[in-house]
């Protein structure tokens, strides 16, 4: 008894002490980007870990927008696609593990974007729907091979996000939204909001302002607003 009274105080004190921390989250670690400063990014077919077949596909022509936006020049996506195929590579793992000098011979880009689908589509439940799309990134400096940036982005939606509904409505609107997503792909879209989250300058940890934007280069104290993801 007389051993738990001595131990209780120093129990308390070293929760407090816990609570009292708090962990600062490290800067993002720019310093191989601002060496490799890329003018130029050529984006290859994603590797995908969802068995919907039209993931990569909606993911690679949904990457050029944020990137051009960024200030980057990059390559058309459908030709460089078609290259690829036509030299007999259709499958993203087959793409992403050609060596940096056969496309440093062909493009000549500064960094090559290597995307990876984690999750795409949409899943059906009695009286709901999500729909979840997950991408990782890495940009790599085409000359080194170095990782200069990596990222990754996930949104879900819920059908039932709208407010709660009784059974008969939640049925009917689970209903409507998969013949919905049957006409038209909801995991579509949302790729395209990942992809501007993901590929976007001005997000926190997120790539940086190229040479094509205003913001290129300029101190923090000029730079628009970060953007938190």
């Amino acid at each position: 008894m007389r051993l738990i009274k001595l131990l209780l105080p120093l129990s308390v004190a070293a929760i407090l002490s816990a609570c009292g921390t708090t962990v600062q989250k490290q800067p993002y670690d720019y310093s191989k980007f601002q060496r490799t400063d890329p003018r130029s990014i050529l984006v290859v077919q994603p590797t995908s870990s969802s068995v919907e077949v039209k993931a990569p596909n909606a993911v690679l022509a949904q990457s050029t927008r944020p990137l051009a936006e960024s200030g980057y020049y990059v390559f058309p996506v459908v030709l460089v696609n078609e290259t690829f195929k036509e030299n007999g590579l259709n499958d993203g793992a087959e793409i992403q593990a050609v060596d940096l000098k056969k496309i440093r011979q062909v493009y000549n880009p500064d960094a090559i974007l290597y995307m990876d689908i984690d999750d795409y589509g949409t899943k059906y439940q009695v009286i709901n729907s999500t729909t979840t799309v997950s991408v990782s990134a890495k940009l790599v400096d085409a000359k080194t091979g170095d990782i200069i940036w990596t990222g990754a982005k996930k949104i879900t939606v819920n059908s039932n996000d709208n407010g709660n509904q009784g059974f008969l409505s939640a049925v009917t609107s689970a209903l409507i939204s998969q013949i919905k997503d049957k006409v038209k792909d909801t995991a579509f879209d949302l790729a395209g909001n990942v992809e501007a989250n993901l590929l976007s300058a001005g997000r926190t940890d997120g790539i940086l302002y190229g040479p094509y934007h205003p913001a290129y280069q300029k101190p923090a104290t000029q730079l628009p607003p970060v953007q938190n993801q």
